[in-house]
This record gives C-alpha cells, structure tokens and sequence, in this order.
C-alpha cells in the first residue's frame, strides 16, 4: 500500500482531483460575478420643473388667442444623468411643450399637451395634461395711454401734483369680443411702489374696461415711462394770538399786532381737514414799553410755513 502512495498513478489521480477542483472554483466564481453584473440595480435621475413655457399652434394673423395658462410642470426622468441636466438647462433644453390649436375653431376650447422634440433615454410627464383657451378672432385699435397711480400708494401727508407718460397714443390687438369693451390703455404705478418722492420709470401698459378691469390683449409699444410727481398737502389757516401773563402795573395796555395774518400747514388730509388755526402764544408780563417779539407757531400733528411770526406790541401808559 505505501508503494502505491509513492507511486506515479497516485501522483497522477491527485492532479487530476485539484485540477478539477480549481476549475470548478474559477468557474463558480465566474457564473457569480457574471449574476452580480446581470442583477446589479440602475440607478434612475430625476427633475422636476416648473413655469415650463407652452408654445401655442395657430394661425396668428387670423386669431388672438387668450385665457389660458402661459406654463406647465414637466417631470423628467433618465439614467443618462449628462442628457437629463441638458433638458433641465433651458439654454440648451431640446425639448417643447405644445398644444395644438391650428384644426380648433373660435371660442373655448380644451386641448392636449404634447412633449415634442424629447431625445431618447429621457422621458417627461406634463402636469396638467391639458389647457382651455380662448380663440378669437383678430382685430387691431389705436387707444389713448394715461398714467394712473392709487392714492393709498403715496405718503401720508403727500398728494399726485401731475402724472404723465411718454407715448400717448398705442396700437392695441385683442379678439374681436373685446376689442369694444376697451376703454383706454393704462401706464399704473406697481403695486409694490410706495411714494415718498417723484417716480420715474418704465412700466408695462394695460388695456382696461371703463371700470378698471384688466383686458387680455397685445399692446404695440409695451411699455412707457411713467412719471409722478408728488407734493405736499397743505391748506393755508389764520393765526389766533394767545397772550399769557398779566399787564405790567404801570401800563394801562398792550396792543399786539402780527407780522403776517395766515401760516400754511401740511399734514395728513385727515389731521388738516380738523385743523383750522394756529397759535402764535406769548408772554407779555415782562413788557414794560414797545417791543417785537418772535414767537413760535404751533398746531398738534402738522407742519407749519412760517414756523415762526413777529409779534409787535405796542404800550399804552396810565
């Protein structure tokens, strides 16, 4: 038995077992790793966006088209993460949302969304699915321009003294059912515009109804520059004299006498609505013979012009 242990077929059947044994190890290995790569997860990115612009199908020269929503939200999805951030750059986006209105007939209508021009490997949802719009048919006025501005948009105490705009004149397109409720084109102050000075920039127009009410329409030019210019309120009041003290005992008199009779105050409207004088008060228990004095004015909650008077006293003696 032990020769054939040394012997050379025991060698041989020996190799022949390991040779077997790493083949079936390497092979293993193999079907393991070629299963990892098979069932190994894609990793999917996404991105949502919103305000996306819709680009309207219709014919232009023939149709205004109105009432409707200018954009949509697009959710993106690809497992190519460089072609997903070129579809989210809007610089180098490939993609459009459309909605097809060149076969839809004037008035209300409802149509689908639709995705165009999206490259492969990359997929995108439309949310809302669909859009109503107006379709009118085409008409072109010319309308007279104002400038407006609310009156709770200035400050207290101030009032518009003039307002005005650079064109006064504008071409205005809109479809024909409302063409004729437009009463004029306004040049309005922004709402988020409080005035505490003159204004004076460019602001986009508005064709309104003769009630204020915005219109949907095109406007040719857009834009104008608005002025506003701004004072104060005032409102002129008389002077009332007040003498405090007593008469010195060696005259028998004083007799005041204003330099001027009126002041002019500036306010809130509210506060010089309830205004309706201003003191000019003194002490006259020091004086012994003819003097001016300058006393200052005063009224609770305005300004005053002149904020001081002359007051000249004359003396009578016993």
């Amino acid at each position: 038995m032990k020769s054939f242990f040394n012997s050379r077929l025991w060698l041989g059947l020996v190799s022949i077992f390991l040779a077997i044994v790493l083949f079936l190890a390497a092979a293993s290995s193999s079907v393991s790793n070629s299963n990892s790569q098979l069932y190994s997860p894609i990793e999917t990115y996404t991105h949502s966006l919103t305000d996306v612009p819709i680009d309207l199908k219709y014919d232009s020269d023939k149709y205004f088209i109105s009432e409707y929503s200018y954009g949509a939200q697009v959710y993106l999805t690809s497992t190519n993460r460089i072609k997903l951030d070129s579809e989210v750059n809007s610089d180098t986006r490939n993609f459009k949302i459309v909605a097809d209105l060149s076969h839809s007939k004037p008035g209300k209508v409802t149509v689908p969304l639709k995705v165009n021009n999206l490259p492969s490997g990359v997929a995108a949802k439309v949310t809302p699915g669909k859009i109503s719009v107006t379709i009118g048919k085409k008409k072109t006025k010319t309308f007279s321009v104002s400038g407006s501005a609310d009156s709770k948009q200035i400050a207290s105490g101030y009032e518009i003294a003039e307002i005005s705009t650079d064109i006064s004149k504008v071409e205005v397109t809109s479809d024909e059912s409302k063409i004729d409720l437009i009463d004029h084109v306004v040049a309005k102050l922004p709402d988020d515009v409080n005035l505490k000075e003159d204004y004076s920039d460019e602001v986009t127009l508005q064709a309104v109804s003769a009630d204020g009410t915005v219109l949907a329409s095109s406007i040719s030019p857009a834009r104008t520059n608005l002025k506003v210019s701004i004072k104060k309120i005032t409102k002129e009041v008389p002077i009332r004299m007040s003498m405090l003290g007593t008469v010195n005992g060696g005259l028998a008199s004083i007799t005041p006498k204003l330099s001027r009779q009126t002041a002019i105050i500036s306010g809130p409207k509210e506060v010089l609505d309830n205004t309706y004088e201003v003191v000019a008060e003194f002490d006259i228990s020091d004086v012994t013979k003819n003097t001016n004095k300058t006393v200052s004015l005063k009224a609770d909650g305005v300004s005053i012009e002149p904020t001081s008077v002359v007051v000249q006293l004359t003396t009578k003696k016993k």
